[in-house]
């Protein structure tokens, strides 16, 4: 039975800037990485149309649709969507989703630790398709509701 060691993998070689002998291994991981980071940021230069700051924010939100006009009442738990957040602000929010979100106005579920459920009326503005796979979508908080997930840990308590 063969191990695999760190010293089996081939080494790439890598342009290194200013390296010198003694650190070139980390300078050619730092601009392999710096690649990444460049390719992900995109080439998005000059000023930024948003007039708050965004804060990331890599948690689950949970999207529970608002019925339609003459829609009945869905169950909650069977409806409700788990999404990966992006991005929060004090007046919306970015999220990922594996689908596209049908429904113009959901019930947004946040988590806030001992407060419980934060639920905000979440109007969704927009969905692009990204280059890996999923659809970004944002948009922008309308009032403050109750949580559906607040409701359901309070009656089950």
């Amino acid at each position: 039975m063969s191990s695999l060691t760190f010293e089996s993998f081939l080494p790439v070689e890598l342009p290194s800037v200013g390296a010198t002998d003694g650190n070139r291994r980390e300078d050619s991981v730092a601009a392999t990485v710096e690649q990444v980071l460049a390719a992900v940021q995109g080439s998005r230069q000059g000023i930024e149309r948003r007039r708050e700051e965004r804060f990331p924010y890599p948690h689950p939100i949970y999207l529970t649709p608002l019925p339609g006009t003459g829609e009945r009442r869905a169950d909650p738990r069977r409806e409700t969507i788990v999404v990966i957040g992006k991005h929060l602000s004090t007046h919306g929010v970015d999220f990922y989703h594996r689908e596209p979100i049908p429904h113009r106005r959901v019930i947004a579920s946040l988590d806030a630790a001992e407060h419980g459920w934060i639920g905000l009326l979440l109007e969704l503005t927009w969905c692009r398709f990204n280059r890996h796979g999923w659809y970004d979508n944002g948009g922008r908080f309308l009032s403050v509701l109750e949580s559906p997930l607040e409701i359901e840990r309070r009656t089950s308590a």
